[in-house]
């Protein structure tokens, strides 16, 4: 008989890699593959158990990061299902750097020092904050991961995550698959060139120098807790 859970949610920040993740995951047989979808909605959740029965998969593996608007209540877990959640979590000057892209594309520059400061302090504060507390308050159901960790060593990390769903799959993987009901798309899901290599990208070398968004971080202490909570070290010494 499988034990495994019914639903498998994947919470995060946006621009975290939980499309990736979802992608990682999804090569175990018994992980069903399905595009974006907002596990908050009971609705939706329903829909997707009545829609894919035992027949498919018995992991249903559900994600969607919280929207800007939503940071202050992210994320709203569903009942009674047997849920797992994994609460994916990104440094704070690259999730606000990439999310600026993404959002302002061309005028990301121009738009920057509007944005900057509410995007760190407010929206990725809320939102790793929640997660943060959430694994801690529940962390027989609830598994913290770094994106960080995830891109270095992917084959430990999803060994670790199978184990943790429930999977019967027990190796892990750094290659995965396209989906077979739908495409990787801007707007659901992650529609960049690096998830369609259909491998684990190694983490581009950056250069963290951005005095503005360097300043928001050094003077939060809210970001500086959560940063020091989570192991992310050595951030603050760029900038002397």
């Amino acid at each position: 008989m499988n034990r495994s859970p019914s639903i498998v949610v994947i919470a995060s920040t946006m621009r975290s890699g939980s499309t990736l993740l979802k992608a990682l995951l999804a090569e175990a047989e018994d992980v069903l593959n399905l595009p974006e979808t907002n596990f908050q909605n009971p609705k939706t959740v329903n829909h997707v158990l009545s829609r894919h029965g035992e027949s498919d998969a018995p992991i249903k593996l559900l994600k969607k990061p919280a929207w800007y608007q939503e940071s202050k209540r992210y994320p709203k877990l569903p009942h009674g299902h047997g849920v797992k959640t994994i609460a994916l979590v990104r440094d704070v000057y690259d999730t606000v750097f990439s999310l600026r892209k993404m959002t302002f594309r061309s005028l990301a520059a121009p738009f920057s020092p509007l944005v900057t400061r509410w995007l760190a302090e407010v929206y990725w504060v809320n939102v790793t904050s929640q997660l943060l507390a959430l694994s801690k308050k529940n962390p027989d159901s609830v598994k913290l991961i770094r994106y960080e960790d995830l891109v270095q060593d992917s084959v430990t990390m999803t060994a670790d995550l199978f184990r943790f769903i429930g999977s019967a799959r027990t190796a892990g993987t750094s290659e995965y698959s396209r989906p077979d009901s739908y495409s990787w798309r801007w707007g659901s899901d992650d529609g960049s060139p690096n998830i369609k290599t259909l491998r684990v990208q190694p983490a581009l070398q950056k250069t963290r120098d951005e005095p503005r968004l360097l300043r928001v971080i050094n003077n939060s202490q809210r970001i500086i807790e959560i940063r020091e909570s989570l192991g992310y070290l050595g951030l603050r010494d760029e900038t002397d």
